[in-house]
């Protein structure tokens, strides 16, 4: 792949290279100790710079940026543009680690002289209550909300900030880390940036990534590959975009799921935290504000799912960009928000929630054939490409909110709620910036006319969407496939097989072994906490009564996220997130001898026409929207 880029490459690489040399050898000036400095182009003599402070009370072009403060900590910039957080006793240690590289300028701005009026020192008294004046001035600050780490964000206009470690990229424009726009880019390790030349033609990573991606063999071939490329390109756009979906890639051994995360790590280098082994405290402390993506690979579940399961709802609280907030040493909580693309492979996927799931592609990889020959994967080569994806997306980011619109409307039209467009709409849109006009082999092209589109990705069709149910239907699933300790012609029946039994009895024929008769129902029900009554104003109606309270119904869903305690169910409520109107009531009845507060289920909704437990009623559709 790297003979494709041609000599073009290796001059850009020279280049490049030697302007970082130059940024380099520019080292900034500071007098000697009692020489004056040059200050707003004149020469102010040490110590004599107070007549004209900056608005701060502190020199002019002073190296080290004040930030603010929070309590007792003060936040500045060092003088190579790190974060620090000074805290008591504020020594003359810290001072100088303020300074770092810089100790002439103390002895410039803050001098001390003996008797005779000879410089001797620097005085850290006098240097502390300025700076600690400077931050006070600044006003209160919290880091969580105003730093931004390594990775891509966007500034209030919607260009694209390209944070390089010891540069920023705005609009394709140099610029120092520092304070822009109100946020604080702090110096950190550099990483790669985008590709310094325009890779568009013969220069786009498009058909070659779509082809090496392709190798694979993938459970839906013309739409996995595209997804993958997508989540490359979301991972490298990180906090620049609203929302970065997670990729859980599963598949039995010899499916190629090591290989795949080689190949993103090389193609996003050191871009990249990669781990196979990690816990979700791991990552946050590692991540902390950059917005740099996330790989793990082997997260299998094992005996003990926790592990995973945390890590999942890592991914979910950085999909959307929340607030994350933990306890410290001394009682002081640290916080950050998580804005991170996540990609997790394994054999088996750990328990996912719904609301995990709607936030992530499942991308299932099938074993590969015996004669199958891996992809070579040259670190150089590919580490060069995943620049040229950075620089397509740079070059057609203005794109991006049109062709995200186009996208969701073809998403719409396949059954996808808000939160699904959020996700695949995210990963198409972005791998279109990807793959333009020069992809043109694509099983599924991108163009006017989405509607392939919107037929490969219907939510009947999708594993994505398989258990897409809302909470309270999962709650009420739950609650039907409870068994009843009552044994029936040799069988346990469940909750919603009694109920079910009853509706779909013949009243003409009691005698029928298979009829179940009102009175026997309620003596069932009464066994697990349950009740039954008649709708006063429908005769064909009845009413499943599920008390808010109760040692018995509190077993029902112990262990459960819907569990609670003798006093309180939280059941009850998610039972209560259904439409009202047709599905549930309110009511204080007799349950088992026993008065009782409780939610009233409507038989009718269930099992009577177009009921929602009925074999001919679309659940998918249902439970996507």
């Amino acid at each position: 792949m790297a003979n494709s880029i041609g000599a073009s490459a290796i001059r850009a690489q020279l280049d490049e290279a030697q302007a970082k040399l130059d940024k380099q050898a520019a080292v900034p000036y500071d007098p000697p100790p009692g020489l004056p400095a040059v200050i707003a182009g004149e020469e102010v003599n040490p110590g004599e710079w107070r007549g004209a402070a900056g608005k701060l009370g502190l020199p002019r072009e002073c190296p080290v940026i004040p930030l603010g403060i929070n309590s007792d900590t003060m936040y500045y910039l060092d003088t190579v543009g790190q974060l620090i957080a000074l805290e008591p006793p504020y020594s003359k240690g810290h001072i100088l680690a303020l300074f770092k590289g810089r100790p002439n300028y103390l002895y410039w701005a803050w001098p001390g002289f003996d008797k005779e009026g000879n410089l001797t020192r620097w005085r850290a008294e006098r240097a502390q209550e300025d700076l600690l004046a400077a931050a006070t001035r600044c006003g209160m600050w919290n880091a969580a909300d105003k730093v931004r780490g390594l990775g891509c964000w966007r500034t209030p206009d919607g260009r694209l900030v390209w944070h390089l470690g010891d540069e920023l990229l705005i609009g394709g424009v140099s610029e120092p880390p520092g304070v822009i726009d109100g946020f604080v880019y702090p110096t950190r390790p550099t990483i790669p940036g985008p590709w310094p030349q325009p890779a568009e033609g013969e220069k786009s990573p498009a058909s070659l990534l779509l082809t090496l991606l392709r190798s694979w063999q993938w459970e839906r071939p013309e739409v996995d590959p595209v997804l993958m490329l997508g989540w490359i390109g979301v991972a490298f756009l990180g906090a620049a975009l609203d929302w970065r979906p997670m990729v859980f890639v599963t598949g039995d051994k010899a499916s190629g799921k090591s290989t795949l995360q080689d190949v993103v790590k090389a193609l996003l280098g050191d871009w990249l935290i990669k781990s196979a082994d990690t816990t979700a405290a791991g990552i946050y402390q590692r991540v902390g504000q950059d917005c740099v993506p996330v790989a793990v690979d082997e997260m299998e579940s094992d005996n003990d799912p926790r592990r995973a399961v945390a890590l999942v709802k890592l991914a979910r609280i950085a999909a959307s960009g929340d607030d994350m907030l933990r306890g410290g040493d001394s009682h002081k909580g640290t916080g950050f928000q998580a804005r991170n693309a996540f990609l997790f492979s394994s054999i088996n996927a750990p328990p996912l929630e719904p609301q995990d799931v709607s936030r992530m592609a499942l991308l299932r990889l099938r074993p590969l054939s015996r004669d199958a020959t891996a992809p070579e994967i040259d670190p150089g080569s590919l580490g060069i490409f995943g620049r040229l994806v950075m620089r397509r997306l740079a070059d057609n980011w203005h794109a991006y909110a049109e062709t995200r619109r186009q996208v969701d409307e073809a998403l719409h039209a396949g059954g996808m709620d808000g939160r699904g467009k959020d996700t695949f709409g995210t990963l198409l849109a972005v791998a279109a910036l990807i793959l333009g006009t020069e992809a043109e082999d694509l099983d599924v092209p991108f163009g006017d006319d989405l509607s392939a589109w919107a037929e490969l990705l219907d939510v009947r069709n999708m594993i994505e969407f398989e258990n897409a149910l809302p909470n309270w239907q999962l709650c009420l699933n739950h609650l039907l496939s409870v068994p009843v300790d009552v044994w029936r012609s040799g069988s346990r029946h469940t909750v919603g097989q009694w109920l079910e039994a009853f509706w779909d009895s013949d009243p003409r024929a009691p005698s029928d072994k298979d009829s179940v008769s009102f009175e026997e129902l309620k003596r069932v029900l009464a066994q697990a906490g349950l009740g039954i009554v008649r709708d006063d104003d429908d005769p064909l109606n009845f009413w499943l009564l599920v008390p808010n309270l109760g040692p018995l119904i509190a077993r029902l869903y112990e262990g459960t996220k819907w569990a609670g305690s003798l006093t309180s169910g939280g059941w009850s409520q998610a039972l209560r997130q259904g439409d009202r109107e047709e599905f549930w009531r309110t009511c204080n009845r007799n349950i088992a001898g026993v008065r009782s507060r409780a939610t009233m289920i409507s038989l009718m909704a269930l099992y009577g026409p177009d009921g929602i437990m009925r074999d001919d009623r679309d659940h998918l559709r249902e439970g996507a929207a």
